[in-house]
């Protein structure tokens, strides 16, 4: 019989590469690195991170999942924010559709962010995106409330929709409240479980003092 390790993912990490977030590339891989957690690194419209994270990754020995969190548009107007993780290269185009198909021609898994989150940005077109995405984010713990997260884990389970779950975190001290726990032995086997449900998820909520930070540092204090 042979045996599986599980891996921790955690699905949903800024770093300082976000204008909003402060959290530094050699910091999170120190963190990773002694708490056994694989980080997706899922910047705000941008994918600048990811050449020093392949430096970090083999001197930390941690692997690192490739991401972006996309602003998407549809007739112009934002309807919320989807993660492509698993991501060769980055997207191009805005548009939620566009977008999605960028995302699906690189075999990367796309997740609708934080869906029900109104007080920062609900998806406005889950419906109609529903059937084209692979998972929905039904965990993150920047949520102001946690019916948010379970709205979002309901909607997954009626529809039979796969999950992702992630911190969400700007700064360090966020870090190792939420992941995925994916009983595999390498990033692919666990990437072929989440397209398949196959994963459970650890999370807490870390809210007011994360978005507080957040605030200071698009004031320029910290």
């Amino acid at each position: 019989m042979s045996l599986v390790s599980n891996l921790l993912l955690d699905m949903h990490i800024h770093t300082a590469y976000s204008k909003d977030a402060g959290l530094k590339l050699k910091n999170l891989f120190r963190f990773c690195s002694a708490r056994g957690i694989v980080p997706a690194i899922t910047d705000h419209n941008t994918t600048k991170a990811w050449k020093e994270a392949e430096k970090l990754s083999k001197r930390y020995k941690t692997p690192f999942i490739k991401g972006e969190e996309i602003k998407v548009l549809h007739n112009e107007c934002i309807v919320g924010e989807l993660l492509g993780l698993f991501m060769n290269e980055p997207v191009k185009s805005y548009d939620v559709y566009e977008a999605i198909d960028e995302l699906r021609a690189q075999d990367a898994i796309i997740s609708v962010a934080h869906p029900f989150d109104i007080f920062r940005r609900a998806f406005k077109m889950l419906d109609e995106v529903a059937g084209k995405v692979d998972c929905i984010e039904i965990f993150n713990s920047r949520c102001w409330l946690s019916e948010f997260n379970a709205k979002a884990a309901k909607y997954a389970r009626e529809r039979k929709i796969p999950f992702t779950a992630g911190t969400d975190a700007h700064f360090s001290f966020e870090l190792g409240k939420a992941f995925l726990i994916c009983d595999a032995s390498s990033l692919e086997e666990a990437r072929k479980k989440i397209l398949k449900g196959k994963c459970s998820y650890y999370g807490r909520l870390n809210v007011l003092s994360g978005h507080l930070m957040t605030w200071l540092r698009k004031l320029g204090v910290v």
